[in-house]
């Protein structure tokens, strides 16, 4: 059976790895937390794959097939999900477009797969990071899930030329400049959404972590303008 692919409109580090932040300035909280909004989802850089993380929405963001590219994992599996529509309809071209993996693969734990295109390799930069950050909160949004998690493989599809926090902080920064200006249009918009957590790998988790804190901060700034 063929896979149906449908196209939709998507710090503190602890011992376990994780880091959070509130999507609004926390009032002073004891060393080693982070107090979030009651209103407002805590961002959270933790050291999880999107194979593996059993979350209520995971979104994953790939960039267009290049014949004879290089995929390592988690990139060869969703490469593997999505395989006929970049091979054959052209997804991935078209940057920010999202597609919904239907059903969800058995093999991921999480409830529902949504890809989001980079674009070609050769486009990739701080600002379409923040562009997928409001990309990505806008199918949270859409989807009233409790939790996003979001994993951007870059680096697993071979293009290394940010970062790893610079473009988990751009990312954040878009989705809390998203969410907010969703908030001000409706106040109910993204009430359901109680977490992001960005996925990084073991080695970046705590710069990560860093950089979702600057990007929280940087996306209230953008949205103070």
């Amino acid at each position: 059976m063929h896979r149906s692919l449908s196209y939709a409109f998507f710090a503190v580090f602890t011992a376990s790895l994780a880091v959070a932040c509130s999507a609004t300035p926390p009032a002073a909280s004891a060393p080693g937390t982070t107090t979030a909004a009651s209103s407002e989802p805590v961002f959270e850089a933790r050291a999880v794959g999107p194979l593996t993380y059993a979350a209520p929405l995971q979104i994953v963001s790939m960039f267009s097939y290049e014949p004879g590219e290089t995929l390592v994992s988690p990139a060869t599996e969703v490469g593997a999900f999505v395989a006929d529509a970049r091979t054959h309809q052209g997804f991935g071209k078209e940057a920010l477009r999202p597609l919904v993996v239907t059903p969800t693969p058995s093999t991921i734990k999480a409830s529902q797969l949504v890809v989001l295109a980079w674009g070609p390799r050769g486009d990739f930069s701080v600002e379409r990071a923040k562009e997928m950050g409001h990309a990505a909160m806008r199918v949270a949004i859409e989807r009233a899930v409790p939790e996003m998690a979001y994993a951007p493989i870059a680096r697993d599809q071979g293009v290394t030329t940010l970062d790893a926090d610079v473009v988990a902080a751009a990312f954040v920064e878009g989705a809390v400049t998203e969410l907010l200006t969703e908030e001000k249009a409706d106040p109910r918009a993204g009430q359901a959404l109680r977490r992001v957590t960005y996925e990084a790998g073991p080695q970046f988790v705590e710069a990560v972590g860093k950089a979702v804190a600057r990007g929280v901060a940087a996306g209230h700034a953008a949205s103070a303008r």
